[in-house]
This record gives structure tokens, sequence and C-alpha cells, in this order.
């Protein structure tokens, strides 16, 4: 049986697949290094989101930002024609045009976009100097040359005949006290790009009697245009509603009054998408360069369109450097991975071997074997205990199983060698009598020896017994311990599940309060209409000063101070508009860092806890598997008691008879008969003790046990049967 054992145990080692190592690096690499790449993948992907919101975002913000300088530039000079508009309709009647060059040439002094401003009344309403009284052009223009104004009328005649102009019989058509800026133009006289902005004159009753022009040069806006950059090589381009180049880095398509759709350079493809949406965004093919992105939107009342052009290789090579910082990453970590995962497997691994390796030999009843030696706190260390446990109380109890086992051998061995005598004996019962009387006395020392020895195989049995209960009392404290591993793991688990939720309720709490900066945001659009007011009133104020002269020279400073107050309070709003924007994205990003680390919780530690709490459950089946098996030992073990009770039984009734017979010699030749059939009786128990004891013998001898034969209690027990 041992031999047989042992082969298979050298066939079953003989069989090995991949060992802790191996399975490690082929399955655990293989995820980490996808898990790795996927988080390269991911972290890519949305940076490359990321960087696309944010670069539109800032370029749309920079539209936005020069939009509104552009269009309150235009709308200062609206005003200005408005103001101007209002002044003249009071003052037509009585006011010379000494006034109105002081008023106007103020005007142009204040404003470097302005360069030119004149008066276009209807034929004979102007009464103000008799001599223009009653004339049918009265048109007097003021314009800039160096420091000086100078009033010009050459265009206040027929020839020029300003009733025809366009900015004329706009002005006409108007029903309300509003003001118009024409398309720009490149005036090749002056080398520069205007435009014109006019404004109805009505008198008190409402009935037009002429219009205001102020002139402007867009240098100014166009310097401001050039100075925009954005990025390394980001550049701005400003285009009329039309599409034609008000400004453009080639200032050869500004003088020629090139239009974007017809430029021969890539932007042309997307001339017809700018010109046909308010806002957006296009791509076109730069050449050599790559694909060039553009930001556009239109500038208020005006329809000019405002573009910013930004490379996509400017724009993505953040996410370059990313992802090439990433591949090196990836790589580092794989390197990494596979020396920690090689460190951690041959720290595993090795007293896993020294555990299999241990375990084997008990499997193959090698008892004599040291306890295995693994000094380690966690499972493998706790496994090591507990088969050193198992390896001293199975050792004990299969030493003292052994013992009893030899000894219920020899007392079947005995038992059947004296039922075989006394078979033999009674055939001769009849003849002599003297004989039996021996034969009985024999039979009474043998059945004390078998009744001695069955007493010692009780004792073993009753000490089996002992063992196996010992054994059932460490498997339920195994099996309350997995209960409150498995316990505890459902504790902690529900504890993160918990503090995911409570983190979650926080998160939206922070988000509702961040509708206080949408506020902070409302509240400067209203202090920039304040400010636009006040602009407004101190504009009034420097023309009514103008008007009192001398006497106001005084008022227009304080207007002027007024007006600077009001400039800084734009650009104060501007700021806090921009710092408002900033907050916001803070709170956005802040927002998806926090759902992202809920994330985690939620995909990453709550699995975890459920992998623990499983091999809790598992932790339980074995000790209770463990458990039954201890049970079917404890079954056997009652079977052999009850087996020793019999034969015990059997003994004394043997005795029993033994001492009738030698005590009435008359009454043995009555129960001849009796004693044969319970002669008969013994030899089959002897036999079927025998066969119990074999089975025994057979287990045991599996096992390899530092056992010491009882040589004198056997020679002792021979000789007594020998006598017999």
């Amino acid at each position: 049986m041992s031999k047989a054992n042992n082969s298979k145990n050298t066939s079953g080692n003989s069989k090995k697949g991949l060992g802790i190592k191996g399975k490690l690096i082929i399955f655990i690499l293989p995820l980490v290094l996808a898990a790795l790449v996927a988080v390269t993948f991911v972290c890519t992907y949305m940076a490359y989101k990321s960087q696309i919101e944010q670069t539109t975002a800032t370029m749309n913000a920079s539209l936005e930002a020069n939009n509104n300088m552009v269009d309150s530039e235009l709308e200062n000079i609206r005003k200005a024609a408005i103001d101007l508009s209002i002044f003249v309709s009071k003052t037509y009647k009585d006011a010379s045009m000494e006034t109105y060059k002081a008023v106007f040439s103020d005007m142009i002094n204040q404003n470097d976009l302005i360069i030119g401003s004149g008066i276009w009344f209807e034929p004979k309403v102007y009464s103000g100097e008799s001599r223009y009284s009653n004339q049918e052009y009265v048109g007097p223009y003021w314009y800039k040359d160096g420091d000086d104004i100078v009033e010009d009328w050459q265009y206040s005649n027929a020839d020029y005949d300003y009733f025809s102009q366009e900015y004329y019989t706009d002005a006409k058509a108007m029903t309300e006290l509003k003001a118009s800026i024409t398309d720009p133009y490149f005036d090749p006289a002056s080398s520069v790009v205007m435009a014109s902005c006019s404004a109805p004159i009505f008198n008190e009753g409402g009935n037009y009697i002429g219009c205001i022009t102020v002139d402007m040069s867009l240098d100014t806006i166009a310097a401001v245009i050039s100075e925009i950059k954005v990025g390394n090589s980001g550049v701005a381009v400003l285009t009329t509603a039309d599409g034609t180049y008000i400004y453009t880095q080639d200032a050869e398509k500004v003088q020629n009054a090139v239009k974007i759709t017809e430029d021969s350079s890539p932007i042309s493809a997307v001339g017809e998408a700018v010109l046909s949406n308010e806002s957006g965004e296009a791509v076109f093919n730069s050449g050599s360069d790559g694909k060039t992105n553009v930001y556009y939107s239109m500038v208020p009342e005006v329809g000019w369109k405002l573009l910013l052009l930004m490379p996509q290789s400017e724009i993505f090579h953040p996410i370059y450097i990313m992802m090439n910082t990433a591949i090196i990453i990836l790589a580092v970590a794989a390197v990494v991975c596979v020396i920690v995962i090689m460190t951690i497997a041959s720290g595993i691994s090795k007293p896993i071997k020294k555990v299999q390796k241990f375990a084997q030999e008990l499997a193959a009843g090698n008892f004599t074997i040291d306890k295995i030696d693994i000094r380690r706190s966690d499972e493998i260390g706790q496994m090591s205990d507990s088969l050193n446990v198992m390896y001293e109380n199975n050792s004990g109890v299969i030493r003292n199983i052994s013992k009893g086992s030899n000894q219920v051998n020899e007392s079947s061995d005995r038992l059947s060698d004296v039922a075989m005598n006394l078979l033999d004996n009674f055939a001769n019962v009849h003849t002599s009598m003297r004989e039996v009387n021996d034969a009985m006395t024999s039979t009474g020392a043998a059945t004390e020896q078998v009744s001695a020895s069955t007493n010692e195989v009780n004792d073993s049995v009753q000490k089996l017994t002992d063992e196996t209960n010992e054994i059932r009392k460490e498997v339920g404290a195994i099996l309350k311990r997995a209960e409150s591993i498995e316990r505890d793991s459902q504790e902690a688990c529900d504890n993160a599940i918990e503090i995911a939720r409570i983190r979650g309720e926080e998160l939206e709490a922070a988000s509702k309060k961040a509708v206080v900066i949408e506020e902070i945001g409302t509240l400067a659009n209203s202090i920039a209409e304040i400010a636009s007011e006040i602009n407004l009133l101190s504009l009034n104020a420097s023309i009514e000063a103008a008007r009192a002269g001398e006497h106001g020279r005084g008022f227009a400073v304080v207007a002027d101070e007024i007006n600077n107050l009001a400039s800084q309070t734009a650009s104060a709003v501007e700021q806090i508009q921009g710092t408002v924007a900033k907050i916001q994205e803070a709170f956005k990003q802040l927002d998806n860092s926090a759902g992202g680390l809920l994330a985690f919780v939620k995909e990453t530690v709550t699995p975890d806890y459920e992998k623990f709490i499983e091999i809790g459950q598992q932790y339980g089946s074995d000790a209770k598997a463990f458990g039954d098996l201890t049970e079917q030992t404890g079954e056997m073990v009652r079977s052999i008691s009850v087996a020793m009770d019999q034969v015990n039984a059997a003994v004394s009734s043997i005795a029993e008879s033994a001492n009738v017979t030698a005590g009435s010699a008359a009454e043995v030749t009555d129960t001849v008969e009796n004693v044969n059939e319970m002669v008969e009786d013994i030899s089959q128990m002897a036999e079927s003790q025998q066969d119990v004891s074999s089975n025994l013998n057979e287990i045991v001898n599996a096992f390899k046990l530092d056992i010491t034969p009882l040589e004198g209690a056997q020679s002792t027990d021979e000789d007594s049967v020998s006598e017999s």
C-alpha cells in the first residue's frame, strides 16, 4: 500500500505546470501593461479634449475681449456723432462757426481714432451767422493737420453736392437719432484705412435739418489687432462684413481691398464659412505647415469679422510632449513591474515550495520529517503554523493507532490459535477428562491474556477518540476565524461605499456654491454699463464746457478726469470678467478630479473588498471540509471501539465458561456440544478481528513513523499461546 501511494505521488509531482512566477508574468504583467496603455490612451485623449476645450475657450475669450475693444472704440465714435448732432440741433440758430470749430476740435483732439468731422446742413437751415443764411450748401469740415485743426469748406459746393453722398442720404433716411458706420476703405491719399460715421440732425419739431459725419482712421484698431498674439505663432485678421481685409499681415492685401474669399492663400478655403456665420471655428490646410485652426466672431452692429489663426502643430504640441513622456514612463513602468512581480513571486513561491514539499511528505505518509520552519505573519505563515499543528496532532493519533493495531493483531493471532487447539482437543474430550480440565485451565489463562490485550486496545481507541475531538475543536476555531475575516471585510466594503456617497454629496453641494461666481459676472456687467453711462455724461460735460468758453475750462478738466475714471472702471471690469472665467474653469477641473476619485473608490476599492470577502468564504469552506474529514475519522474510531467491545464480551464469556467447566467436571460432558459451538463462534470472532486488524495495519503502514515494536509483550503472548 505504501509503495502504491509513493508511486502515485511521484507521478503527480512529475506533472508540473507554470509556477507562480510564470503565471504572474504571463497573466498579470499583460494586464498591468494593458492597464498602463489604457491609462496612457485615456490620459492622452482627455488631454487632447482638454487642450481643444482650453484652446477654444482661450480663443473665444480673446475674440470677445478684442471684439469688445473694437466695439467700444466704435461706440465712442457713434456716441460722439450723436452728441454732436444733439449739440448742433440745439444751437444751429444762434451758434457761430467759431463755436462749432471749438467743440469739434476738442472732440477730434480727445479721440485718436477721429481724423475729421463735419456738419452738413439742409439748404437755408443754418442761421447762426448772417453770412451763411439762405445759402444752399453749408457744410464745414474740420480735420487734423499735425497738431492743428484745419477748417475746410471745399466740399460745400454744387460740384461735390454732398446731398447726393451716401452718408447724407443714409442719415436722411433715418427716422430716429442714431449713428451708423460705413464699411472701411483704403484712402490712397493718406495711406490709411478709413471709415465714416454719420448721424442725422433733427430740430425741435423732429424734422431733418442735416447730418453729422465723423471720419476715423482704423490704423489704431489695426495696430491693436496686429499686436494680438495667441501662443507663439497665433495671429489675428480683421475684415469687413463682405470679407474685405481691414487688417492682415500682408499690407498689400489691405491696400488692394482683397477679400478673404478671393485671397490666393489657403485661408480662402474657409472664407465662405466665416462670412456666412456670426461666430464659429474652421480648419484649412496651410500646406507644409500642416493644418491651421480659425476662430472667428462678429463685431456688433458693424458686422466686421475678427479672426484668430492658430497652427494645430502649436495647439497639440503639449499633447505630443505628453505622449512621448507617457511612452517613456510606460516602458519604465513595464520594467519596474517585471522586477516587482519577480521579487514578489520569489517571496511567495519560496515559502509555498516549502509548504508544498512538507505537504507532499505528509501526503506520502511520512511523519518522520521535521516541522516546517516559515517565519511569516501573513496567510502563508498562518497556513504553515496550521500544518505544523496538524502534523503534531495527526502524528500522535497515528502512533496510537499503530500501537493499538499491533496489539489487536497479536491478540487476534493468539485467539485464533487457541480456538484451533480447542477444536482439536474437543475430539478427545470423551476419552480423557483430565486433558479437558487441563485444556480448560489453559483456556482460562489465555482468555485472561486476551482480555488484557483487549483492554489495551480499548485504551488506544479512547485516546484516538480524544485526539479526534481536539481536531474537531481546532476546526471550529478555524471556521470562526474565517467568519470573522468575512464579516470584517464586509464592514470595510460598506464603509468604503458610505464614504464615496458622502464625498459625492459634498461635491454636489460645492458645485451649487459655484453659482456665486456667475452673480459676480452679472455685477461686473452692471458696472460696465454704469461706466459707459459715466463716459457719455463726461462727453456731454465736455461739450457744455466748450460752449461755456473760458468759464468752462475748469469744468472740462473735471469732465476729462471723469472720462479717465470711466475708462479705468471699464478696464477693471474686463479683468474681473476674465478672473470669473478662470474661477469657473477651476471649479470645473475640481469637479472632474473629485469625480475621478469617487469613480476610483467605486470601481477599484469596492471590488477589492469583495474579493477579500470571497477569500474569507473559501477559507470557511476549507475548514468545514476538514471538519467533515475529522468526523469521518471519528466514525471509524467508534466502529473500532464497538468491535473491541464485542471481542471483550466474547472473551468474558469464554472465561466464564472455562471457570464453570473447571469447577464441575461432570457437567463438562453434558455441555461439550455447547462448548464446541462456543469455540466455533470464538474462531469466527477471531477471524473477524483479524480482518479488522489487517485493515488497521494497511492504513497505518501507509505512514512512516518512529515507533518501536512492543517486543516484550509480544514474546510473552507467544509463550502463553505455546503453553496452551
